[in-house]
């Protein structure tokens, strides 16, 4: 099923149940795969290049230096401009081929065929690459569209519960940027993920990155929960998965939003945050862990007035609103302390509960 996506838009959106070899590139290809993923793919009738990569890329290892060797075994084979270059992965994986087609030749297409439940949610579309640096999680990237995205829902079988899981904040967040807070609740209750929620978040995303491609406006809405959730996310030593550290992000989120003067949330829903979230309190860090990570967040800025004895950093910071969409406001970056002191609270509570 091919996905209605705006007239002009730079990727072709498919979801599929099984994968079909008509839906790789006609000319010239290679792919860069997950090593766990080969026999799936072999057993799916699907083609190999000679050249393929299968690789095995952890999420501490999302740097640089991962990608040359991709880049300098492509020139030795080589390969030209006319190739394109297939993805195959999850999240880390996508960003990661998707940076080095677009650093090679200057520039190369590619396809991106998502495995986990958090790219074909999100990540793999929209065309933003990246790699970590030690100060922070996607401080390198680029923006480089692939040509196609085929989201085979067969690669989903025998997903780990808790990859599953990590995908549906994705999802979640994309209802508390709309405000539609029944999605939100419908996503949070026991059972399992929709392909409809997918095509539905999908559809969504495709319509902000059209109107928005490097995000300059509205495209920043897509941040939501990921602000405080990257701190978390490394502060965990990468303990944390990335959905894990977004479902986190979207609660504190919602309680920076309330302590801003916004409406506030049901408590139904804040309930259903924190009791989902609640296994991961022992992996929430301290505070004093976060702050230095958010003070190197990509969206952070120098505060006007500070000091170098008293440096101070202001964050694009995007808040949700029951019913309506989110908004986006700068805020210093202190001003997460209190929902993060809130945020261990909830999971605390509803812990002692169960």
């Amino acid at each position: 099923m091919r996905l209605a996506t705006p007239s002009g838009f730079a990727t072709e959106v498919i979801l599929v149940e099984h994968p079909d070899r008509a839906l790789l590139p006609e000319g010239a290809w290679t792919l860069v795969g997950d090593l766990r993923l080969r026999d799936a793919w072999t057993r799916a009738g699907l083609p190999e290049p000679s050249h393929a990569l299968w690789v095995a890329v952890p999420e501490e290892e999302k740097k640089l230096r991962t990608v040359v060797p991709w880049l300098e075994h492509w020139a030795r084979v080589p390969l030209h401009r006319d190739v394109t270059v297939v993805a195959l992965g999850g999240g880390v994986m996508t960003d990661l081929t998707g940076l080095a087609a677009s650093l090679y030749l200057r520039g190369v297409a590619w396809q991106v065929w998502p495995t986990t439940l958090l790219a074909m949610a999100d990540a793999a579309l929209g065309g933003k690459t990246g790699a970590d640096l030690a100060a922070g999680k996607n401080l390198v990237g680029t923006f480089h569209p692939p040509r196609r995205l085929v989201a085979c829902t067969s690669f989903l079988e025998g997903l780990p519960l808790r990859h599953m899981e990590n995908g549906r904040w994705e999802l979640v967040k994309t209802a508390l940027i709309q405000g539609a807070m029944g999605w939100a609740m419908e996503m949070l209750q026991e059972g399992p993920v929709k392909i409809a929620w997918v095509e539905r978040a999908l559809a969504f995303k495709a319509g902000v990155v059209h109107r928005d491609p490097r995000e300059a406006g509205e495209r920043r809405l897509l941040n939501l929960g990921h602000t405080l959730g990257h701190a978390l996310e490394a502060a965990s030593g990468y303990q944390l998965l990335h959905g894990e550290a977004v479902g986190l992000g979207l609660l504190g989120s919602c309680l920076l939003a309330e302590e801003q003067g916004l409406k506030p949330f049901p408590p139904a829903l804040l309930d259903l945050l924190a009791r989902r979230l609640a296994p991961l309190a022992p992996l929430v860090a301290a505070w004093g862990d976060c702050l230095p990570l958010l003070a190197r967040d990509k969206k952070a800025k120098q505060a006007s007035g500070h000091t170098e004895d008293a440096p101070a950093t202001e964050i694009h910071c995007i808040l949700p609103r029951p019913g309506e969409p989110a908004i986006q406001r700068v805020l210093p970056s202190q001003a997460w302390e209190s929902p993060h002191a809130k945020l261990q609270l909830l999971l605390h509570r509803e812990n002692v509960r169960a």
